[in-house]
């Protein structure tokens, strides 16, 4: 079932780019919601009124779940309040979105990490089709592509290396899976228009955009 989804490396996903600020937002395959004359409207192949509404967040969310339900991105189908693609599953629970997989034929939650919209969830999930039914952890198949090049090296602290990798060998993760990792996660959530995090050089470490000063 996954060998015709697409990987983070052949296709990057449908991901939504927020402005809450411009009151809009896009998604990388050309739809557009507005907030114009107290509704938001989706632009695309028409312009569509969803709903009548403010410019909360929560409303601009509410306006990004029906646009995608309306145009579900490739290769997520909508279905009972659930999307998936494959072995993959993005469910709504309580409050928030999880992600789950058919594991001999068994659905099974991939990760314990609740999301806030299905998007996020469903991106999560598009970063790691290439597993399949394998383990989220470890090297990914690299498809006979040869490692030839390095990323620049990082002078530690004897302590800082002894710490970084106690905690890596913890999570059992290699220290090149999580470079791997560390970079989709900077792409996901701290490009685009309106990234959700940054980096306090004081601090050295990220830290969500609403709680910056």
């Amino acid at each position: 079932m996954t060998a015709d989804l697409p990987t983070s490396d052949t296709a990057p996903g449908v991901r939504w780019v927020r402005s809450p600020r411009a009151f809009s937002a896009s998604r990388t395959d050309g739809l557009v919601l507005v907030h114009r004359d107290g509704s938001w409207l989706l632009t695309g192949p028409e312009e569509v009124t969803l709903f009548d509404g403010g410019t909360s967040v929560e409303e601009m969310e509410e306006a990004i779940a029906r646009a995608d339900i309306a145009h579900p991105p490739a290769p997520w189908s909508y279905l009972d309040g659930s999307w998936h693609a494959g072995v993959w599953f993005v469910v709504f629970e309580d409050t928030s979105w999880s992600v789950y997989r058919v594991i001999e034929d068994v659905l099974r939650k991939a990760s314990s990490q609740p999301f806030t919209s299905a998007d996020r969830a469903r991106r999560w999930a598009e970063l790691r089709f290439d597993r399949g039914e394998s383990g989220l952890r470890g090297p990914k198949p690299r498809k006979g592509t040869k490692a030839r090049a390095k990323l620049p090296d990082v002078r530690v602290t004897q302590e800082e290396r002894d710490h970084t990798l106690a905690m890596l060998d913890g999570m059992g993760v290699s220290y090149s899976v999580f470079v791997r990792a560390a970079a989709a996660w900077v792409e996901e959530n701290m490009t685009g228009e309106a990234p959700s995090w940054r980096i306090d050089a004081r601090l050295g470490k990220f830290v969500p955009v609403q709680s910056a000063s």
